[in-house]
């Protein structure tokens, strides 16, 4: 009874302060006169052109809606090439000045070596013969140059129109917003569990009592991540830009007054990265938001149901799922970029997740993967101890005593495998074929930490050491393929964290490695099965990029590599010294074979390098840069008509 009053002094609290009145007044503009369209139960406001305006007044000058327009398309594709630019023209070089805009570059900090960026630079070092001791390298900037003077046509909050209170309350219509609902509660939620599923529907369908609008739109927003409505999947990435400008505006406006909420809102636009280079919008931006706001609602201290507290049993629960979900938001993101995690277990004497967290309105919520959600909380704070063994202070006391690493690497092992033997046999059942996907994403959590583990640096470095780490590295990028292609085999990708990103990259530089190491030492299968690896990731690039844009910057970089490796071992293979007698087609290898397969190139246009080294820069290399021939193989661009069902206005909510 105490939480219940809570919650509802809460939502008086909400109703006290309505958002501003929407007031439609009609505009001198005859384009905008108040023809309405019945679609569904909702009338929506049109224009002289069909298409309804997302918040608008007379004015001479033209508003930008919340909708993205073609010039956020435009930019978007460019920041998807900022990876393969980086790549090619700031890796391998000593000097700054390697791209023509040096006034708004952007700075790149690589990570410690645990980063998969900070392996990527280290990669090149190796193989090109170029050291790199920088921590810092050039980066492209993609967004255009700002007037000093701000115009007159510059809304009151980025990416708005004048009439904002409009914006940032539109919604979807209204079977799409149904389905974006449910697509975050049957996919996302039950391993993301930040929010009273019961309590949040219960709102939903009362017209008088909504949910919290913020909270609304970034439930609308995951929802969309993963949401199979045509609507959205045919331009996903532009609905979750909408839905996402729509959040963030009533984020930045501290519209909402409950902190705990703004915590809930911060965790699930990590479910949204904005672009290649943005740092101000990527889990690891917005873990950190959310962990600042947490420390302040002590969301940290112990709120178990045995703990002196004069919080309300009952509310305590929720606290203490935001709380766990955070701190794997925190630890994955802090793996994904290198970077310190913000938060240390020292500070913390929350108690571990049980199964009485999981209660809503009196019983356990069985939508809730309840073992997933332990154990992977119980993973990540193993992973802590992957991250402090990769810190510059760690590496400097490796150095300072031989053999320590080698020890730190051992332990990390033995954590791993203790906590991997006592798994539930639910989560650990994940290769049959009834496998529920929270146990896949748990085993690709788990091999994303053994590949950490295994390529950290030895000091000294040891023969027999290395090549332990060479075979552990290379069966868990083996094991993340496989668990990637089941998953897409029931077409479950786009459930999966943003740690797909991390599993992907980490994945395509292990078998770009071994492509080229293999190559050097002049092993021309082993060279072409790690090639065929690296390729065989490729598709699963694409569909990841069907829901996180961003693997599309990854796959172009590694779609090039592919095609350059492949044609570096052709031309370093001596096809003339090949036996091609009818003896030699007894043998199992030969000219046949499926592997040697390869269209006619002229080896002359590329460098004789059998190390495979720096990897050159072809006319189709920079063509591929700026996306040029790339649209049919990610469609997600479609932006005609998005405002005629994604900006309904707020009053017509619940009808």
């Amino acid at each position: 009874m105490v939480a219940e009053r809570h919650k509802a002094k809460r939502r008086t609290k909400r109703k006290r302060c309505p958002l501003p009145a929407i007031e439609q007044t009609p505009s001198s503009n005859s384009a905008l006169r108040g023809e309405t369209i019945d679609l569904g139960d909702t009338e929506v406001p049109k224009n002289g052109s069909g298409m309804r305006i997302s918040g608008f007044e007379s004015s001479d000058d033209q508003p930008r809606p919340i909708v993205p327009t073609e010039a956020d398309i435009v930019e978007e594709s460019l920041a998807k090439t900022a990876l393969t630019k980086f790549y090619h023209h700031s890796i391998n070089t000593s000097t700054w000045t390697v791209f023509s805009d040096m006034r708004h570059l952007r700075i790149a900090y690589v990570g410690t070596p645990i980063s998969n960026l900070a392996k990527l630079v280290d990669e090149e070092a190796e193989f090109s013969g170029c050291p790199n001791t920088s921590l810092h390298l050039p980066f492209p900037s993609i967004r255009p140059v700002r007037p000093w003077k701000p115009p007159k046509s510059l809304p009151l909050v980025e990416w708005l129109s004048t009439s904002f209170a409009d914006d940032i309350s539109a919604l979807p219509a209204k079977d799409v917003r149904d389905n974006l609902v449910d697509s975050f509660f049957t996919k996302i939620h039950p391993g993301f569990p930040v929010v009273d599923e019961h309590e949040f529907r219960t709102q939903y369908e009362d017209k008088n009592d909504p949910p919290p609008l913020l909270l609304l739109q970034a439930v609308l927003l995951t929802g969309a991540h993963a949401s199979d409505h045509p609507m959205v999947a045919q331009s996903r990435s532009l609905v979750k830009m909408a839905l996402f400008r729509r959040a963030k505006a009533l984020f930045d406006l501290h519209y909402e007054n409950d902190r705990m909420h703004i915590v809930q809102a911060a965790l699930l636009f990590t479910w949204h990265f904005e672009g290649a280079d943005d740092v101000s919008s990527n889990a690891y931006y917005w873990s950190g938001i959310a962990g600042r706001v947490a420390f302040g609602l002590g969301m940290h201290r112990n709120l178990a149901q045995t703990a002196a507290n004069r919080m309300p049993l009952e509310d305590r629960p929720m606290y203490r799922r935001i709380w766990w979900t955070l701190f794997q938001v925190d630890v994955l993101a802090s793996l994904h970029h290198g970077r310190p995690p913000m938060i240390d277990l020292d500070e913390c004497d929350q108690p571990p997740l049980t199964v009485d967290d999981f209660v809503e309105n009196g019983m356990v919520n069985q939508n809730i993967n309840v073992e997933y959600c332990v154990q992977n909380a119980t993973l990540c704070g193993h992973m802590i101890l992957i991250l402090k063994s990769s810190t510059p202070g760690a590496l400097k006391r490796f150095r300072l005593a031989p053999g320590s690493s080698r020890a730190a690497q051992m332990n990390l092992e033995a954590h791993l495998a203790s906590w991997y033997l006592q798994l539930p046999a639910s989560l650990a059942n994940f290769k049959s074929n009834d496998a529920d996907f929270w146990s896949q994403q748990l085993q690709l959590h788990y091999n994303l930490a053994l590949l950490h583990v295994h390529r950290l640096p030895h000091f000294p470095s040891m023969t027999s050491d290395q090549a332990i780490s060479i075979g552990t590295c290379h069966a868990a990028a083996e094991a993340i393929v496989k668990l990637f292609e089941d998953i897409s085999a029931v077409r479950n990708i786009g459930n999966c964290w943003f740690t797909a990103l991390t599993l992907l990259l980490a994945v395509a530089l292990q078998f770009s490695h071994e492509a080229r190491a293999a190559a050097r030492q002049g092993s021309t299968i082993l060279a072409i099965q790690a090639q065929n690896g690296l390729e065989r990731i490729l598709p699963i690039m694409v569909e990841v990029s069907r829901f996180w844009s961003s693997a599309e910057a990854i796959f172009n970089l590694y779609e090039d590599l592919a095609k350059q490796l492949k044609q570096h071992i052709q031309s370093s293979f001596d096809f003339q010294a090949l036996d091609l007698s009818p003896a030699a087609f007894q043998s199992p290898i030969n000219s046949e074979h499926p592997t040697l397969r390869y269209e006619t190139q002229d080896p002359q246009q590329y460098e004789d390098n059998p190390g495979l080294g720096s990897v050159s820069v072809s006319d189709r290399d920079l063509q591929a840069m700026f996306g040029a021939g790339q649209a049919d193989s990610f469609p997600d661009m479609n932006y005609a008509g998005m405002q005629d069902w994604l900006a309904f206005p707020l009053n017509e909510f619940a009808e």
